[in-house]
C-alpha cells in the first residue's frame, strides 16, 4: 500500500511524529480540559485529531465524536451534524443506540440513506432557534450520562461567525460549561476569527480553553519518515532528494504527502531530483483547469499581485514600494486593497509572527505553477 496518505488516517504506523502536540491533547483531555486548537489550513490538524483519537479509542477509557461543521451555514446544519455524530458514535452498541433514539425523540429524529456513500444519517425535524436552544443541550446531555467521559473535537469551529443566527455563541458556551464528563477540542483554520471567539474579552468563550499551535513537521522528522517508508519497499530515494521534495512543498503536509504519494506510486528503483521535478509537474498539469479558473474569477489586480506573491515566496512587506516597483503593481493604497481581497478568499495566509511576520500562498502546488507560467 502507499504509505504517504493523502485523503485519511488509516494508523500511526503512516502518521508522522506530531508527538508532542499529541501528549498535550492527550493530557488536556486527561485533566478535563477544553483545548482550542489551530494549524494553518492542510498542515495536518485533521489528521492529528484523528490520531489522537486513534490512541484514545485504543485505550477504550473515553468514547470520541468528530464533526467538521466547514459546510454548516447555520446553527440547524450545525445541530443536525451534530446529532448525527453522535449516533454515529455508537453504531455497534445497540443498547446505547437506542437509549439515545428515546432520549431525542420529542426532536423528531428522521433517519434517512446517504445517496453517495450508502451510510446511514440521522437529521433532526427542527425549525424554530428556540427549538434549537433545546436540541443542543438536550444531544449534550445523553452524552454526559453515558459511563464513559466523551470527547468532542469540532473541525473548523470559526464557522459559527458565519452563521445568521448571532447568539450561537452563547448558546453553545452555556450548553457546555454545565458538562462535567463531556470535553471539546475545537479545531480551527482561519487565526483571526478563531482569536475573536476565544481571545475577545467580550465574547462567550473568551478564556474558556487551552491553546494549542500546529507548527510544520520539523525537516530531520520528515526526512526519516520519507526516507523510511520508501527504503521499506525496497526503494531508493537520497536525503538531497528528499530535500528538494520538502523544498518545493514547503513542508506543508498536505502537498508534501501528495507529491511523496505520486513518486512513490511509480516504484522506481531510484527516485532522482528529476523524478522529482516530472513529477510535480504532472500533478500542475493535472490542476491546471481549477488554477486557470481562479484567474477567471480574481481582478486583474488580484491576480497580478497573487503571481508576485508566489515569485517572492515570502513577502514580509507587500506594501513596500520596492515591492510594488519590482512587480509594478501600482498604488499602495490599492495594493492593500487587493491584499485584504486575496487574504478573505483564503488565497493568501499571513503568519503573524512578532519578528518575521510575512505574506504567501496557501496553495503551495498553486504557487510553484504561478512561478512557471508567464
Amino acid at each position: 500500500m502507499n504509505p504517504f496518505l493523502i485523503n485519511n488516517y488509516i494508523s500511526p504506523k503512516y502518521f508522522c511524529n506530531r508527538e508532542h502536540e499529541t501528549d498535550v491533547l492527550v493530557q488536556n483531555i486527561n485533566n478535563q480540559s477544553n483545548t482550542v486548537f489551530f494549524a494553518q489550513r492542510r498542515v495536518g490538524k485533521t489528521a492529528l485529531i484523528h490520531h489522537v483519537f486513534h490512541q484514545l479509542n485504543s485505550e477504550k477509557e473515553h468514547t470520541t465524536i468528530y464533526l467538521d461543521i466547514y459546510a454548516t451555514q447555520n446553527l440547524k446544519d450545525f445541530t443536525n451534524q451534530l446529532a448525527n455524530s453522535i449516533y454515529k458514535a455508537f453504531p455497534e452498541n445497540k443498547g446505547i443506540a437506542t437509549r439515545f433514539w428515546e432520549s431525542i425523540k420529542l426532536l423528531r429524529p428522521v433517519l434517512s440513506i446517504n445517496e453517495i456513500t450508502g451510510s446511514p444519517e440521522m437529521s433532526l425535524d427542527i425549525s424554530q432557534v428556540s427549538q434549537m436552544e433545546r436540541s443542543i443541550p438536550q444531544l449534550l446531555h445523553f452524552l454526559e450520562k453515558q459511563k464513559k467521559p466523551v470527547v468532542i473535537a469540532i473541525d473548523e469551529f470559526q464557522q459559527i461567525l458565519e452563521y445568521p443566527e448571532k447568539n450561537v455563541e452563547a448558546i453553545l458556551r452555556t450548553a457546555i460549561q454545565q458538562l462535567q464528563k463531556v470535553h471539546f477540542v475545537f479545531l480551527g483554520s482561519n487565526r483571526k476569527m478563531i482569536f475573536e471567539i476565544f481571545n475577545n474579552a467580550k465574547r462567550p468563550f473568551y478564556a474558556s480553553a487551552k491553546n494549542l499551535y500546529l507548527h510544520k513537521i520539523k525537516k530531520k522528522e520528515y526526512i526519516d519518515f520519507i526516507q523510511t517508508h520508501f527504503e521499506k519497499n525496497n526503494l531508493n530515494i537520497a536525503k538531497n532528494t528528499i530535500e528538494l521534495v520538502l523544498d518545493l512543498t514547503k513542508r506543508h503536509t498536505s502537498y508534501t504527502q501528495h507529491l511523496c504519494h505520486e513518486i512513490f506510486a511509480l516504484h522506481k528503483n531510484k527516485t532522482t531530483k528529476k523524478t522529482v521535478y516530472n513529477t510535480l509537474h504532472k500533478i500542475l498539469s493535472e490542476n491546471e483547469v481549477m488554477y486557470f479558473q481562479y484567474r477567471n474569477l480574481l481582478t486583474t489586480a488580484q491576480w497580478k499581485l497573487l503571481k508576485a506573491l508566489a515569485k517572492e515566496e515570502k513577502t514580509q512587506k507587500p506594501y513596500n514600494q520596492k515591492f510594488i516597483k519590482k512587480h509594478n503593481l501600482g498604488a499602495s493604497t490599492s495594493v492593500k486593497r487587493t491584499l485584504n481581497a486575496l487574504l478573505d478568499k483564503e488565497l493568501v495566509y499571513y503568519h503573524a509572527k512578532q519578528e518575521d511576520a510575512y505574506y504567501e500562498i496557501q496553495d503551495k502546488f498553486l504557487m510553484r505553477w504561478l512561478q512557471y507560467k508567464k
